[in-house]
């Protein structure tokens, strides 16, 4: 018995235990978490045509970290994404930087950020946005192996015709893939189907239960659906993930219940949690379990450091959703009802 558990906890320790990553030299524009400024002047029409041609529109981009003045950058823009760009007043953009105009900026390294915007034209929508990037905040606690973000005040000049409109509105900026492949010493793979069998099954429970935790079932690691692939060493496939709109946690006006071939998943709302990962081996799944319990707290005090931004209502909803979540793993029948009997076979 006493050799078997051992032979447990080497097990766990060589297949389990995430590589140690390096330290790399900071990157000012996420190592800052201070909303930065920015200030555009865009026709979003001009931007949303530009994905369906396939390019990029030259933009000058003024920026500033206070208390410091704005400068400004030249940046090449272009409309992104899927539900949003369809359904939404503002499109998600791109956002590419030529290296010699990045060079000695804040931007330098970034060579295309996404920038995600609100959907809609009103205070609700800059709400939405602080919520889904609280997401990104809570998943960076839990992994290395997520996006940096970055909170972004944003004066945008709308630009209609002869004339314009002015928002004042929120956006998330989102690390450059090469920078964040970079950072964790692996390489990025294109969009491929992949076998479960190939993720690491660690990291990989990490982001099946932390997207239980916000209650979003808008993701496929298979398919890369709002995940990137990549591959750390010879074998460790890992998915960085994005997209959080759907969530529970943001609870989007326009948020659906997410369809799995072609059929909707067995909930009446997106807030109702519904575990769509797979099944690992029963000591991966219960070290994540504790893994997460260990980071209750500082999970929790998460929302807090976003007063200010979200109202005190706003973060008593967040704390109470989270800790329902946390009701559910530490308790062992709970989870064993929505995680363990839920899991999906790998073949």
């Amino acid at each position: 018995m006493i050799l078997r558990k051992c032979i447990t906890f080497i097990w766990l320790v060589i297949f389990c235990t995430e590589h140690p990553i390096a330290q790399t030299p900071s990157d000012p524009l996420f190592s800052e978490q201070t909303p930065i400024e920015l200030s555009l002047k865009i026709s979003i029409s001009s931007i949303k045509d530009a994905k369906k041609d396939s390019v990029y529109l030259t933009h000058k981009m003024l920026y500033r970290q206070p208390p410091q003045p704005y400068d400004s950058i030249h940046v090449d823009l272009k409309g992104r994404g899927n539900f949003r760009y369809r359904e939404c007043y503002f499109p998600p953009m791109s956002v590419k930087i030529k290296s010699k105009d990045s060079k000695g900026t804040i931007f330098e390294g970034n060579k295309k950020l996404k920038l995600v915007l609100p959907c809609y034209n009103r205070e609700s929508g800059n709400t939405l946005i602080i919520k889904e990037f609280l997401c990104y905040k809570l998943y960076e606690e839990i992994t290395p192996y997520s996006f940096r973000t970055r909170l972004a005040n944003i004066d945008l000049t709308e630009e209609r015709g002869r004339k314009s409109k002015n928002h004042k509105i929120k956006g998330i900026l989102i690390e450059d893939m090469n920078r964040a492949t970079s950072r964790l010493q692996a390489r990025a793979l294109p969009n491929v189907k992949i076998s479960p069998t190939a993720l690491n099954d660690t990291s990989t429970m990490r982001f099946e239960l932390f997207q239980f935790m916000i209650s979003n079932t808008d993701w496929s690691a298979v398919f890369q659906h709002n995940a990137k692939l990549i591959v750390q060493g010879k074998d460790k496939y890992v998915s960085l993930i994005y997209d959080f709109d759907m969530s529970g946690l943001v609870n989007a006006p326009y948020s659906v219940v997410s369809e799995i071939n072609g059929e909707k998943l067995n909930i009446i709302s997106v807030t109702e949690r519904y575990y769509r990962g797979y099944c690992h081996a029963p000591e991966v799944m219960e070290l994540v379990r504790k893994e997460f319990i260990s980071k209750e707290e500082k999970l929790m005090s998460i929302p807090d450091e976003l007063k200010g931004e979200l109202s005190d209502k706003e973060i008593r909803g967040i704390k109470e959703y989270l800790r329902e979540f946390f009701v559910i793993l530490r308790n062992d029948r709970y989870f064993k009802v929505d995680v363990l009997d839920r899991c999906r076979p790998k073949s």
